[in-house]
């Protein structure tokens, strides 16, 4: 088979077409060549540092052992793309770009929750609260077992990431939301994140 190795120059016009054929509703319409170039960049230059240190800009954090949620935008997914194949020495092709573009009709959030038992996350859910809106997820994960966390063996003694993915359509992209990361009990742990203050 014939690798097809087109420089990123190249790369970005084309992905800037694709993205501006997606749907009205797609986070993917915010991003411009440039964006897409500037996203390449960051993760490269940022290759060394701590991946919650580069994911900052769209982490959310609660209290020490009360939880992180960070949401993968398109330029978030294609920055920490670039940052991955930097590390690992390999090329970022014009086929993975478009694969780090095509979460622009989600929104995908990675939560990190906390808990004293091994198995205190398998009946967790959310769902996402925009104005008089409820929205639910449609597709996520949740592991069976948690892990030891940073605090072991005192509590929050355990820690698990989940991953939960919502639709976008409807939703200003200028606009509030809020990730409610619902405990079996009920209880609510909220992260607000304002989309206009992130790329």
């Amino acid at each position: 088979m014939i690798k097809n190795r087109v420089p990123l120059t190249f790369v970005f016009p084309l992905v800037l077409c694709l993205v501006f054929l997606r749907s009205t509703h797609a986070i993917s319409l915010e991003l411009s060549a440039e964006q897409i170039a500037e996203a390449v960049e960051y993760g490269r230059q940022n290759k060394s540092i701590e991946l919650s240190s580069f994911s900052k800009p769209w982490t959310v954090c609660k209290e020490k052992g009360m939880g992180s949620a960070t949401l993968f935008t398109p330029f978030h997914n294609i920055a920490y793309k670039a940052r991955k194949f930097a590390i690992e020495r390999k090329e970022f092709t014009q086929q993975d770009i478009m694969q780090a573009v095509e979460i622009g009709d989600t929104f995908t959030f990675s939560v990190t929750v906390y808990g004293d038992e091994y198995d205190f996350c398998a009946r967790y859910t959310a769902k996402l609260y925009y104005k008089d809106d409820v929205i639910q997820p449609e597709f996520e994960f949740i592991p069976d077992i948690a892990e030891a966390s940073e605090f072991w063996p005192d509590p929050p003694s355990h820690a698990a990431r989940l991953v939960f993915k919502f639709p976008t359509e409807g939703i200003d992209l200028k606009e509030l939301v809020t990730l409610a990361v619902v405990a079996p009990g009920g209880e609510e742990i909220l992260f607000d994140f304002n989309l206009s203050k992130m790329k």
